[in-house]
């Protein structure tokens, strides 16, 4: 079995990573992360029954052969790993000195680790729902703070114009990526 893992505290370019890479290999499970932040599980919460994601309890109890990792260089433990199961990672942050000298890197300098599955999935030819194509878009405006951080970088905006061409919808961005403040929120905005 293959699964697909990311960090914990999953923000929006961990979980678009995680379907990126699911969407280039739809035989390997992605599993969510015990925590997301709030943006990711309004999202998940809207569109569960059109994205691919598992809770890692749901698992099936068989041997892992190969997790990829997105979006992180750090490996959690899970039953029915071993000392040969592959790992695959595809991540932007800088090299880890101490990753094993086994495991297959796809290392990017982009701001959002979303780009370099995003051109995987252009280069593959493959079509995108307008839900997967607001989840992929996401993570890149999300990661890349709207493309005005100094990391981001031309594959990030070339990214993005494929999901906008795929149907992405910028007001479904905007909703998720800005939502307005809580009441709680508000209140202790209003006391500060």
């Amino acid at each position: 079995m293959k699964v697909i893992l990311t960090h914990e505290q999953a923000d929006m370019d961990a979980l678009a990573s995680l379907l990126g890479a699911w969407l280039l290999q739809p035989d390997a499970l992605p599993v969510l992360p015990r925590a997301i932040n709030r943006n990711g599980r309004r999202f998940i919460k809207l569109y569960a029954d059109q994205l691919p994601f598992i809770e890692q309890k749901d698992l099936p109890k068989e041997a892992i052969t190969e997790i990829l990792l997105v979006d992180t260089q750090s490996l959690i433990t899970l039953k029915g790993m071993s000392d040969d199961t592959k790992v695959v990672v595809y991540d932007h942050h800088p090299q880890h000195e101490d990753l094993n000298p086994a495991w297959e890197l796809h290392m990017t300098q982009s701001g959002a680790n979303t780009s370099q599955l995003v051109a995987r999935i252009q280069s593959a030819g493959l079509t995108l729902t307008p839900v997967q194509a607001n989840a992929l878009a996401m993570g890149l405006y999300e990661d890349t703070g709207a493309f005005t951080y100094g990391s981001t970088t031309p594959d990030a905006l070339a990214a993005a114009s494929f999901c906008l061409a795929q149907g992405a919808d910028p007001d479904i961005l905007s909703h998720y990526l800005y939502p307005p403040l809580s009441k709680q929120q508000r209140e202790l905005y209003d006391r500060l």
